[in-house]
């Protein structure tokens, strides 16, 4: 635990950012919940730049009539309390990982350079053509 204190002292003086995600996985059988909660939580702690210091797996819920032509389900939320290097960081895990909730904890002030503002325009730009290249979304242009 000491080791644990001391790595989160230590992102803290570096100004890595501290979040709160609340992430929720919804399947047909409980089993799958569970198992894929697990492996997608497993990944982002092995994430790049990424320190997860605390996860709490919620129960998992049987929820009635969760999508259209779905007539029940199970879900499970899992908290999960991390710190990520930088802003780039942060948006790259949001993206991968799709939290349903996010609270940055710390710290109040982040200074960021303009090259770390273009990799995350860059990034975000290229989500938003593959999106396009798989019709599932992409920009429209109207001429007039």
């Amino acid at each position: 635990m000491n080791e644990i204190k001391e790595e989160i002292n230590k992102k803290k003086k570096e100004g890595w950012i501290e979040a709160w995600f609340a992430i929720e996985a919804l399947a047909v059988n409980e089993e799958t919940v569970k198992t894929a909660m697990e492996s997608h939580i497993e990944r982002l702690c092995n994430a790049k730049d990424v320190f997860v210091y605390e996860k709490k797996f919620l129960d998992i819920r049987k929820v009635e009539k969760p999508l259209k032509n779905v007539d029940s389900a199970f879900s499970q939320v899992v908290e999960v309390k991390l710190f990520v290097k930088s802003l780039f960081s942060l948006i790259n895990i949001v993206m991968l990982f799709g939290p349903s909730s996010i609270e940055i904890i710390g710290p109040n002030r982040k200074e960021i350079n303009i090259d770390e503002v273009q990799n995350i325009a860059n990034m975000i730009a290229g989500i938003i053509h593959e999106f396009a290249a798989a019709g599932i979304g992409g920009m429209v242009i109207n001429p007039k």
